[in-house]
């Protein structure tokens, strides 16, 4: 499948860039006459025929998406189009939490996921998952009203007959 290109000066290849690079002088009298389209097609056809077979002869690992070639580091350092960005000074806040010892807060998502429904809701709010216990016909009493002494129960319910008597 691979076929054997000879060529005057060999080619520099960076395979890690999967790039190849000829060094070769071209032939003038071929580029300034008819033959020119013909003659840089069959140059540039060897050269990356040559970049074809060196990448084949690399190591392949099969995968689920195909056969990967394992590629080299790269050889040629390519420019960036912009400097790296400076990094921003520490603000006096940060520089106080740093010496302090103050973590930022983590703060968890808006969103939970529902086991039931098998969908992620708002933890509160419009459909959220705090409306669960409205539409349940049996729900348990909770740790809050548990810890409540009889004078609380007692005003409580006062409180309740009060708001009938209204």
């Amino acid at each position: 499948m691979s076929a054997q290109i000879e060529n005057s000066i060999p080619l520099d290849f960076d395979l890690g860039n999967m790039a190849a690079f000829d060094i070769s002088p071209l032939d003038e009298t071929k580029l300034s006459g008819s033959e020119k389209e013909s003659f840089l097609f069959s140059l540039s056809r060897d050269n990356v025929q040559q970049l074809v077979n060196k990448m084949i002869s690399l190591p392949k690992e099969r995968t689920s998406d195909g056969v990967l070639l394992q590629l080299p580091e790269t050889v040629t350092p390519l420019p960036r189009a912009k400097p790296l960005p400076k990094p921003k000074p520490e603000t006096k806040w940060q520089r106080f939490a740093r010496i302090k010892g103050i973590a930022p807060k983590k703060r968890e998502g808006r969103l939970v996921f529902d086991e039931a429904s098998g969908e992620w809701v708002p933890k509160w709010g419009y459909k959220g998952k705090n409306k669960e216990l409205e539409t349940q016909w049996l729900v348990e009493e909770g740790e809050k009203e548990k810890k409540l002494t009889s004078k609380q129960v007692r005003n409580t319910s006062k409180k309740i007959k009060r708001s009938r008597r209204h």
